[in-house]
């Protein structure tokens, strides 16, 4: 008889069974280290950073810059202050005016203020002339007076009568406050004055002032000193006024 296989009963495969896990072909793949940064990479970078930091300084002025800015200021402010000095300008100085303005100009001359004295009627006409009384025989005074006379003239060179003359001031510790009529002392002309002084023959200057001034006292001239001698060659003072207008 053949023999026969031995019988091989299949086995049983339930639908529920776990299956097997089957061994992975592929090959595991290393974990990949971290990138490196360059050198050239580590120097863009502090470069990029160094930038940002001297911008800022710059801008806020801080650091070495705070003094450069606080310099600056301060040299504009001065300019500033010294252009507007070099500038002013006032009604009586005559400046030259100059094409460039810089930090160190300065105005090419001093502003002075020049009084303008009021047009008065009368004016003091030539100079006072002193010289000795005894050339006017008929006043009779000697050496130990001192006399101020003159003459007032009108617009055509005529004789004005009338006016007062006021002498006033202060000589030898003496106050004076006198007035006299022009055309009262007849020896000096139609419209001769005169003021006789005794013993006040003595130097002195800008101590006595003779003016002219109308009935109420307002002023027809200005006031003019007289400058006085201690010497009998010079104890007549002669003041002559002439109308201006």
């Amino acid at each position: 008889m053949r023999k026969q296989p031995p019988d091989r009963q299949p086995k049983k495969v339930t639908r529920y069974a776990r299956n097997q896990n089957l061994s992975s072909m592929a090959t595991p793949r290393r974990p990949e280290e971290p990138k490196r940064i360059n050198f050239l990479g580590v120097l863009f970078t502090i470069g990029i950073l160094g930038g940002i930091a001297w911008l800022v300084m710059v801008i806020f002025g801080l650091g070495p810059y705070a003094e450069e800015l606080s310099g600056i200021t301060t040299d504009s402010d001065t300019i500033i202050a010294e252009l507007k000095s070099s500038t002013t300008w006032t009604p009586t100085s005559t400046e030259i005016p100059t094409s460039t303005l810089s930090a160190t100009s300065t105005p090419q001359s001093t502003p002075t203020l020049t009084p303008t004295l009021e047009l008065l009627p009368f004016n003091l006409y030539g100079e006072p002339e002193a010289m000795s009384s005894s050339m006017i025989p008929q006043q009779k005074l000697g050496c130990d007076w001192l006399v101020v006379a003159g003459q007032v003239w009108d617009l055509q060179g005529g004789p004005v009568v009338g006016l007062t003359l006021h002498l006033s001031g202060e000589l030898g510790g003496v106050a004076m406050d006198r007035t006299v009529l022009s055309g009262s002392a007849l020896a000096y002309g139609e419209s001769g004055y005169q003021f006789a002084l005794e013993g006040l023959v003595i130097d002195s200057v800008d101590s006595l002032f003779i003016q002219l001034i109308d009935s109420n006292g307002l002023p027809f001239s200005h006031p003019y000193a007289i400058q006085t001698y201690n010497d009998c060659e010079k104890n007549l003072i002669l003041v002559n006024f002439k109308q201006v207008r």
